[in-house]
């Protein structure tokens, strides 16, 4: 028959320790100490320790404890024939009145008592009254603990300081012995992550690739996870905003991108979602798909069929029963964009258009950009100028608060107009051959991009895609750029008209940025 005694006669116990981060370094809490006092008390008491149970850093709010649900698990098992749990102090089971009974119940179950070093308890009324007692006071002390962390969070925060982890981006810092944060060697990255999508060309996984190409990555190395980073996108926190306890408040720390970017890119991720799904469309094996529909209206895909000896790679369309070899009609769509190709005597000329409208639209958007930037220089110089008046009792607290409320809304729509410019900072010379090899021959730079590139350039050129009626392509649109044939002629005229051609400017930047 078993039972609760050793070989030699004692009583089987076990111990259990534990510590949170704070408690360690206070006195008689440590882990050493309770594991010495713990089987002290074990061999005056005449039990034979079984085992020891050590629990690091981890709460006493919960049951949710690794070596708690060890211990708990280990007396389950008759084979072990525990008598008792000893430990410290009842509050280091748990601080939490309803877990500690729920403890307790579950160990007399199983034949075990709780035992504590510096409470002794008897089993009387008394005795049981006195042991719900300090359980009830554990828990009394955790509440008031918590409830002062909280107090101390929250007047951290209406101070402006971010007292948890850094997200990514950010690096945990002491300032004048206070916790805050500030950018670390990630946030030009994030700032670039922001400003790309708010331009709308990119979906959120384009953009999470580009990063990772970039150096954003987890510590282990590996692309962080869709949904993450999707999070990180809507945390107010890189426009330097503190969202927490249904509170919002202005950090004291720089913040890595402005309010008016962090707002544009919030609209682009409502409208537009996260795009992944429409991305995950485009297929590296069938760039086709999508752009090319059949007279009916039907959608051209791709699939691989399977042959004697390999797969085969075929398009078709749905509900019908027609395929394409992929090679064949790829080809075939080649030559359907060659069939824009320019006219090599127009090249020149219109080379130097394109020149002369890139140098012109350079130039004016550094122009924008310098006005945005001195906008928001004169709002500035007015705000502190309005505090000077207030502190000086020329103006009210009400107006000056009307005024301010009216100089951030300008600041933010200066901030969001400097967002949707862009420095191009290009290499026109480079744009300029780009151009000249595109108009040539479009079919050679498309075979030569990727499948994300590829997409973008044969919707730029093909703005209402194609129809494929089984013979031949044809499509009711295209690019502006290649309407040049008529633009152009008679060739004897050095004159051009620009009509339809300054649209294609910007685009032929962003298809030479991409390439």
């Amino acid at each position: 028959m078993l039972t609760g005694k050793s070989d030699f006669g004692l009583k089987r116990a076990i111990v259990y320790c534990r510590v949170s981060t704070m408690e360690q370094v206070e006195e008689g809490n440590s882990l050493a100490t309770q594991e010495k006092l713990c089987l002290e008390y074990a061999l005056k008491q005449k039990y034979e320790v079984i085992k020891v149970f050590i629990e690091k850093g981890e709460s006493a709010k919960t049951a949710e404890r690794t070596e708690l649900q060890s211990l708990l698990g280990f007396c389950s098992e008759r084979k072990n024939r525990i008598s008792a749990v000893i430990v410290y102090k009842i509050d280091r089971l748990s601080r939490n009145t309803a877990d500690y009974g729920q403890i307790k119940t579950l160990l007399k179950s199983r034949g075990a008592e709780i035992r504590s070093v510096t409470e002794a308890f008897e089993d009387n009324p008394f005795g049981r009254y006195m042991e719900n007692n300090m359980a009830s006071i554990a828990q009394l002390d955790n509440d008031i603990r918590a409830e002062r962390c909280t107090v101390g969070m929250k007047e951290a925060v209406r101070s402006g300081r971010y007292v948890w982890k850094a997200p990514i981006g950010y690096k945990n810092v002491q300032i004048a012995g206070k916790s805050n944060i500030e950018q670390s060697e990630l946030a030009p990255i994030m700032r670039e992550a922001f400003e790309i999508i708010s331009k709308g060309l990119y979906s959120t996984e384009d953009v999470r690739k580009m990063m990772f190409d970039r150096g954003l990555k987890k510590q282990n190395g590996k692309p962080l996870a869709k949904s993450y980073f999707y999070t990180l996108l809507k945390n107010p926190i890189y426009a330097g905003v503190i969202s927490v306890f249904n509170e919002t408040h202005k950090g004291s720390f720089e913040p890595i991108i402005s309010l008016a970017l962090f707002n544009q890119v919030q609209k682009i991720l409502k409208n537009k979602g996260r795009k992944i799904s429409e991305y995950k469309k485009d297929n590296d094996d069938f760039p086709l798909r999508r752009i090319v529909k059949s007279p009916e209206g039907l959608s051209l895909t791709g699939s691989w069929s399977k042959g004697r000896d390999k797969k085969y790679p075929y398009y078709r369309f749905e509900m019908r029963g027609s395929n394409y070899k992929r090679d064949d009609l790829e080809e075939k769509f080649m030559s359907f964009m060659d069939s824009y190709s320019i006219d090599p005597r127009l090249i020149g000329k219109l080379k130097r258009f394109v020149k002369e409208k890139l140098i012109k639209a350079t130039t004016q958007e550094r122009k924008n950009i310098e006005s945005a930037r001195q906008t928001l220089v004169n709002l500035e110089e007015k705000e502190n100028l309005l505090i000077e008046k207030n502190l000086e009792g020329v103006i009210s607290d009400v107006v000056l608060k009307n005024q301010l409320e009216k100089i951030t809304n300008e600041k933010d729509q200066a901030e969001l107009n400097l967002t949707t410019l862009k420095d191009w900072n290009i290499d026109i010379i480079k744009v300029i051959e780009f151009t000249e090899e595109y108009l040539k021959q479009p079919s050679h730079i498309w075979r030569e991009l990727s499948i994300d590139k590829k997409t973008r350039l044969q919707w730029f050129q093909f703005p209402y895609g194609v129809v494929f009626d089984g013979q031949i392509f044809g499509t009711k649109e295209v690019a502006n750029v290649f309407k040049t044939k008529e633009t152009f002629l008679p060739l004897e005229s050095d004159l051009v008209d620009p009509t339809g051609l300054e649209p294609a400017t910007p685009s032929l930047q962003m298809m030479c940025s991409t390439r």
